[in-house]
């Protein structure tokens, strides 16, 4: 593995270390962000057989995101002097494992348990478990965290309020800090989706898959790697989908094609089936930012993302109520 130091001018001697060991990252560029005392880093760092070591040395919490190669945001942690830090997973899978901080083992352990409410469009669920989460722990990091990267209420008064909640032991400046400048370089998913150009499995060859026109699109993303009930119930729901009224997709973002075509035969559908070369890399998939699997987004006829999550009965009665 190439492990590159990322040094802060003026940083203490206090150091960290970030290993990821994630299927599908392969020997591709990772892009680290975060904040120390002395302000803004942002380096790129070479995987190796699906690995990368990240190393530097800062004075108190910051956030960190990392970025594959495209540019999309992968994995986002805190760290802090002391630190030494592995996740395991795949690039595509939320849930990951990790171990090393036991602040991030915190906030993973509560991004496992609301699996559910991460995949809502609508942000009602999560906001409530935050808000409970935050009066039963207000003397922990994780809590402010949430509401700094998770908490999306209607009104701003709400997070300076759930903010205040906290202690201040809960909120060291240098998180908060880390966390306006990282944040800055943050670029969400686009939540308009025109047409893909992809391998369609009928005719074997690169085919435009259109979601604007007459009718709402479902849009159902997925890999080998995907669990078989869970496979199953999505294509059951989606298969209770009226389609002359609505435009369904499954496209497959597995690395390679092997296998693709059986599982597609397996779930007798009807619907159009494509794969797209090159994975969670291909540039016109990084603009939408699929960071698990499975996702569903329902469209409305101009393409506009109306449900986004991984709740294929949400997503039915979604397009069904449009």
């Amino acid at each position: 593995m190439l492990a590159v130091a990322l040094l802060l001018s003026g940083c203490s001697n206090s150091g960290f270390k970030v290993t990821l060991e994630l299927k599908g990252l392969g020997e591709q560029n990772v892009r680290a962000v975060f904040c120390g005392d002395q302000g803004l880093t942002d380096n790129w760092v070479k995987a190796q057989k699906d690995v990368v070591t990240i190393e530097g040395s800062c004075n108190g919490p910051s956030l960190m995101l990392i970025f594959n190669s495209m540019n999309v945001p992968i994995v986002r942690l805190v760290v802090d002097g002391g630190d030494n830090i592995e996740v395991k997973g795949s690039i595509t899978d939320s849930q990951l494992k990790i171990t090393g901080s036991k602040i991030m083992e915190e906030w993973n352990a509560f991004e496992a348990k609301h699996k559910n409410e991460y995949g809502m469009a609508n942000s009602q669920a999560l906001n409530t478990a935050i808000e409970a989460y935050v009066k039963q722990n207000p003397k922990s990091i994780v809590s402010t965290l949430l509401v700094l990267t998770d908490y999306a209420p209607s009104s701003s008064d709400k997070v300076d309020a759930l903010l205040d909640a906290i202690d201040d032991g809960a909120k060291p400046e240098s998180l908060m800090a880390s966390y306006d400048l990282v944040n800055a370089r943050y670029k969400k998913g686009v939540d308009q989706l025109s047409d893909i150009n992809m391998i369609e499995m009928t005719s074997d060859d690169f085919k435009v898959a259109r979601f604007t026109g007459s009718k709402p699109s479902v849009v159902f993303f997925w890999d080998k790697d995907l669990d078989n009930r869970e496979h199953e119930s999505v294509i059951a729901e989606l298969k209770m989908l009226d389609t002359t009224r609505v435009n369904i997709v499954d496209i497959n973002i597995d690395s390679d094609s092997a296998g693709w075509r059986n599982i597609v035969r397996r779930d007798s559908t009807q619907w159009k089936h494509y794969w797209v070369p090159g994975s969670m890399m291909n540039s016109q998939l990084t603009k939408l930012q699929i960071m698990t699997l499975p996702t569903i987004i329902v469209t409305d006829s101009l393409g506009k993302a109306i449900y986004r999550g991984n709740d294929a009965i949400k997503a039915r009665q979604t397009v069904e109520n449009k």
